[in-house]
């Protein structure tokens, strides 16, 4: 077998186009890097660089697919550390991540009824990136927009999240008993920074609004209290933050505004899932207007 450190060589040579670039970057001396290639050559049997007079190497054809295979061995021997690691910790304890914000305070709400100790990780994943998070065992369940049916992974509905407007008592919102999206053009609102999917949907959805965004709840929630603008809160939203002095409800009533939210999470953990996914069936909260 291949030692991981010529590899290692070999790729940071492909990078920098030279064995002192290799060696700075790698913090070895070059004539360590020189070694190495020429040990690699010697164990691969075949020659990876054209070698001029002036002592100057570059990778000839060989070199490049060399290298290529090398980075392709490098990135899988980092994914297996990583997944590994991340299934040890796994064993410990169960880390819950998420989209959009909505799951994660229902999430919060329920877990002291879970008997696995939970993790939330409050940091918003993209989407793209949540998929193989759950694949390589960082979290053992994610809540997402989209629902998954992979090889190692799969998804289960767990509810669904619509807005509604906060709005002083006394401004013409207030009187309404229901609103579309449309109906919000140029309206200005306090919302906060990190929603995920929610603020492609409201920007795209609302014309010309003006949204000043606040970074945390806490920011939102004192904004709140010396402001009359309206704020966007959710069936899914902790019944007592932000502040609603002075405030009605006012129903959002546009196919837009709904989310369906999936757990995602690998096959293999399905049984460990389950406890949370089971709990949060049960508990998920409905619209505030249902009659």
């Amino acid at each position: 077998m291949i030692d991981p450190r010529l590899l290692e060589e070999l790729v940071s040579f492909a990078e920098t186009g030279t064995l002192s670039g290799a060696a700075e970057k790698l913090h070895l001396t070059q004539p360590t890097v020189t070694r190495g290639m020429q040990k690699l050559e010697s164990e691969l049997g075949v020659a990876l660089f054209n070698r001029s007079g002036n002592n100057k190497i570059t990778l000839n054809t060989t070199g490049q697919l060399a290298a290529k295979e090398a980075a392709k061995l490098i990135a899988m021997d980092s994914s297996m550390r990583e997944k590994v690691q991340n299934f040890a910790k796994g064993q410990q304890r169960f880390l819950v991540g998420s989209d959009a914000p909505g799951p994660l305070l229902i999430s919060g709400r329920l877990q002291h009824k879970l008997p696995i100790k939970v993790e939330i990780d409050k940091n918003l994943l993209e989407e793209k990136d949540l998929l193989p998070a759950v694949e390589n065992y960082h979290y053992q369940v994610a809540f997402s927009s989209q629902e998954y049916q992979t090889e190692t992974c799969e998804s289960r509905y767990v509810g669904y999240e619509e807005l509604f407007l906060m709005c002083d008592k006394d401004s013409p919102l207030a009187k309404k008993k229901s609103v579309t999206f449309k109906d919000l053009a140029g309206v200005s609102f306090i919302v906060l920074q990190d929603i995920g999917p929610w603020k492609q949907i409201k920007e795209n959805a609302i014309p010309n609004a003006n949204f000043i965004y606040q970074d945390d709840m806490h920011s939102l929630a004192e904004l709140t209290k010396y402001s009359q603008l309206p704020v966007f809160r959710s069936n899914l939203s902790s019944p007592d933050y932000p502040a609603q002095d002075n405030r009605v409800p006012v129903r959002i009533a546009d196919p837009k505004n709904r989310i369906d939210f999936y757990a995602v999470y690998r096959k293999d953990q399905r049984k460990s899932a389950a406890p949370l996914l089971d709990l949060l069936s049960k508990n998920w909260p409905s619209d505030n207007f249902s009659d």
